[in-house]
């Protein structure tokens, strides 16, 4: 099953935080906070039946009105070696996705573009490559009538997921058009099952708060705390910013924007909208996305408390409250 996301590309391919200086939004809605526990509806485990919207690997889903199809083949840990400068604790992974021309004539390719999130909360995996391998090429692909193309994905992804789900999200551009057609995938990594320890976001609605500690969810945002790195008069923050889709429709990316504002005076220190690849992927039915965010703090501001105010794409804004470091 396939849906159609109507949205622009953006001119500009970014990877991992951008940071952009200055203010954003407007207007102070403050949302809700409540307890971690699990919510059995926010994200099904790989055992029960995939909501609308998401398939098992294996399956074919149509994309142009049935002229293609797109099929991404079950993930397989590749041999230590086969890929190189694998992070320490990882393991390299490939998973196949094939498209198939399903007309009698030779035809373009519909461009590609893969993400892959595991776990409960739905952790961004890093791509062991950004390019397409020689199979897939870089640029249009002409495919014989009833023919296919195969891409091989490549993933580092930590030895604790061994077991977790994979919730993988394939935009298929057709030649000439501008909006991709979402299609969303869901299997389990090889390897025994291994509990998460990440919680899941509360469902519903709890008791209104002003501000929430760095750590827990506010509705449906989380904002981690706040880790601290490097030296000089300037220094590294990083946090993971988490947000859930509870509707059965896809969510075109985290779409957030992390306004960090550090010391009791609420000096802006950044303003951050995390993206991955080129720009935010969409995030599957009913499933959660986290990111990892970066930006430049003053040295005189670590140990002190931080501000951390996530404002959606309609200037509503969650304050989150912690200390760096």
């Amino acid at each position: 099953m396939s849906v159609r996301l109507r949205h622009a590309l953006p001119t500009v391919l970014l990877a991992g935080a951008v940071l952009i200086s200055g203010c954003t939004g407007s207007g102070n809605d403050p949302k809700t906070d409540g307890p971690t526990s699990s919510a059995p509806g926010a994200r099904p485990s790989p055992s029960t039946v995939l909501p609308d919207g998401i398939v098992k690997p294996g399956t074919a889903l149509p994309v142009g009105g049935g002229a293609w199809t797109v099929t991404l083949q079950d993930f397989e840990r590749l041999p230590d070696g086969t890929v190189p400068a694998v992070p320490a604790g990882s393991s390299a992974y490939t998973a196949r996705v094939t498209v198939a021309n399903q007309r009698a004539q030779v035809a373009t390719a519909p461009k590609t573009t893969v993400t892959a999130r595991y776990g409960v909360l739905g952790h961004t995996a890093a791509e062991a490559t950004h390019k397409n391998t020689p199979s897939s090429g870089d640029g249009p692909q002409q495919v014989r009538p009833n023919g296919s193309i195969d891409r091989d994905l490549r993933l580092f992804l930590p030895d604790q997921a061994h077991g977790l789900p994979v919730t993988v999200t394939v935009e298929a551009t057709e030649e000439g058009l501008a909006e991709p057609e979402l299609l969303f995938f869901e299997g389990a990594l090889p390897g025994g099952a291994t509990a998460s320890p990440d919680p899941q976001a509360p469902q519903g609605a709890p008791a209104r708060q002003s501000a929430t500690p760095l750590g827990q969810w506010n509705d449906h945002v989380r904002v981690g705390e706040v880790t601290v790195s490097g030296e000089g008069a300037s220094r590294t923050g990083s946090l993971k910013l988490s947000v859930v889709n509870r509707s059965g429709g896809p969510m075109p990316g985290l779409g957030t924007t992390l306004r960090i504002l550090t010391g009791s005076d609420l000096h802006l220190a950044a303003t951050v909208r995390p993206v991955y690849g080129y720009r935010d992927a969409a995030i599957a039915p009913y499933r959660t996305a986290t990111q990892s965010v970066s930006f430049r703090i003053p040295e005189a501001a670590v140990g002190g408390p931080v501000t951390v105010e996530a404002v959606d794409a309609g200037g509503s804004r969650i304050t989150f409250e912690g200390r760096l470091g």
